[in-house]
């Protein structure tokens, strides 16, 4: 089960349980029982629903991840909009994702931006851009991993209770 699939399930319109298949109320009810010891995880979850108020909770709570590394709360805050800015736009911008390009009358061929694994690599130029100030690469790394760490560990658990 992966992360797409769980947020489709947070933002389902119908929760109806079937007994005879895995739906979106289970998917829901293992997210919660996750959830219980993984707050960012389900926060970050919910931010991919489009849920306003998660953002702002996720920002603080990776905000206060960086200021217990000793960083200024409104430098660790402005770090954790940026690595959430950078972390929900993973997408290749030329492809779109997809790996590759499509032109009329030829073949597909592979995208020469990302290479075909259709993910955008920020650089610590548009990283800095992002923050607004000087650039502190391990924090702005550790912002990232506490993210992806956040998010991988939900998905787990998750996948843990539906199996159990």
């Amino acid at each position: 089960m992966g992360l797409e699939r769980l947020t489709k399930s947070v933002i389902a319109r119908s929760l109806g349980w079937r007994a005879t298949e895995e739906c979106a109320v289970d998917r829901v009810t293992a997210i919660g029982l996750a959830a219980h010891k993984n707050e960012a995880g389900d926060t970050l979850l919910r931010v991919n629903a489009l849920d306003g108020a998660a953002m702002h909770k996720i920002i603080l709570l990776c905000s206060r991840r960086l200021k217990k590394s000793g960083i200024r709360f409104e430098y660790a805050r402005r770090m954790a909009i940026a690595a959430l800015h950078e972390y929900l736009r993973q997408k290749c911008r030329h492809c779109g994702g997809r790996g590759s390009h499509y032109q009329k009358g030829a073949a597909v061929r592979v995208c020469p931006h990302c290479g075909g694994n259709g993910l955008h690599y920020y650089s610590d130029m548009e990283r800095a851009a992002l923050i607004g100030d000087k650039y502190n690469h391990r924090a702005y790394e550790d912002a990232l991993a506490f993210l992806r760490d956040s998010v991988r560990t939900l998905v787990i658990n998750a996948d843990k209770r539906l199996n159990d």
